[in-house]
């Protein structure tokens, strides 16, 4: 009995490496396909020169009042009253401080020293509070840096009327702003950039293996094979995770090598964490694939929800500005968990212990996907 299932399985696995050979050989002949898949995918990355990103607002800040007075108070209640920021935590030691902005919980940190209230009293030296800002989206972070000094400059104005000196510069605040110090508007956005063309090639690619057999009709030939519809799906899946792995290598070289984008995490992670998201895209390009009658239909579903996972992804508007209802639909867009991940790893230096619901995720959309896809095909093929 045992003899009997291990030759069925290798019979399903001899069939389904046969289809994954004729794949590539149809692969290799279609050359300009072959060449958008090779070429496009570096050329985009290089060529794409800014993601926009608009409407900061209600960043999560998060506060260590040392000194716990009414001159502390009223500054966290003006940078609590701004639009660009909101007051999410107290916390009592910098460590937290840093643990939320290391997992992305916030964004802006204050720290306001023990002796904040008493140096307002004197003239010198002024006092000085601490601010820490996430740089990993260099457009927000500058909008809350531009936040707090205009906030701790009417507050230094406001106290130098009431001695009745000219100068405004009576509070002194410093800077820091972590994961991207110099504000490089290329360590932003590349990585998001590498998210959105893995998807948008890896999805393309998956979504013409079904649509261009029936199209050019020899998917009846598949049909009468031994092949069963797992076998199937399989067969039509792999190529497209591959492809989308050759693409995922290529396009990090090149942000490696031209951008020198930073990577302070671990590269096997991060190649690891990529295989749920490209199996999700796959899984979508193979359902797509089975209700497609024609390659032109496969495309246009596919341009129609790239533009869907540009919206919802926070590629574009970060997903904090977006109605409710749009931000509980964005937690079922790939390319939203994944970006998480590509930033927090090369610009961080995260690990599993702050993406593991990231990950859950997408594994979780990819088991949906390709059960979509396999019900859709089986349903097709009948």
């Amino acid at each position: 009995m045992s003899l009997t299932w291990i030759g069925r399985v290798a019979e399903g696995l001899l069939r389904i490496g046969t289809l994954i050979a004729k794949e590539l050989i149809q692969l290799r002949r279609d050359r300009v396909l072959l060449t958008f898949i090779l070429l496009v995918p570096a050329l985009q990355l290089i060529l794409m020169a800014r993601a926009i990103e608009r409407g900061v607002s209600e960043q999560p800040l998060a506060v260590l009042d040392l000194d716990h007075s009414q001159a502390s108070r009223e500054l966290i209640t003006r940078l609590d009253n701004a639009e660009e920021v909101e007051l999410r935590y107290y916390v009592r030691r910098e460590e937290e401080l840093r643990r939320l902005l290391d997992q992305g919980q916030a964004r802006l940190a204050i720290v306001i020293p023990a002796d904040f209230s008493s140096r307002l009293k004197s003239v010198s030296p002024p006092p000085r509070i601490r601010v820490l800002v996430d740089g990993t989206n260099i457009l927000a972070g500058s909008v809350m840096i531009s936040t707090v000094s205009g906030v701790v400059s009417r507050i230094s104005s406001d106290l130098a009327a009431g001695y009745g000196l000219i100068t405004p510069e009576w509070i002194d605040f410093r800077t820091d702003v972590r994961f991207n110090p110099a504000m490089d508007f290329r360590d932003f956005s590349i990585p998001a950039q590498l998210g959105f063309i893995l998807y948008q090639v890896t999805l393309a690619v998956a979504s013409l293996g079904l649509a261009r057999e029936r199209e050019l009709g020899t998917l009846e030939a598949l049909i009468v094979t031994p092949l069963n519809r797992l076998e199937l799906a399989l067969g039509k899946g792999i190529p497209a995770v591959a492809v989308g792995g050759l693409n995922f290598w290529g396009m990090w070289a090149v942000g490696r090598a031209i951008f020198q984008v930073p990577m302070n995490g671990s590269l096997l992670l991060l190649a690891v964490f990529t295989l749920p998201f490209i199996l999700v895209v796959v899984g979508w390009g193979l359902t797509i694939s089975a209700l497609s009658r024609t390659q032109q239909q496969a495309i246009l579903l596919v341009f129609i929800l790239a533009m869907m996972e540009i919206t919802f992804s926070g590629f574009l508007v970060p997903v904090r500005n977006m109605p409710t209802l749009l931000q509980f639909v964005s937690r079922f867009s790939p390319l939203q968990h994944y970006l998480v991940i590509t930033r927090s790893l090369m610009l961080k230096g995260a690990g599993w212990m702050e993406l593991w619901p990231q990950v859950l995720t997408l594994v979780g959309l990819a088991v949906l996907t390709w059960s979509l896809a396999w019900h859709n095909i089986a349903r097709r093929l009948e």
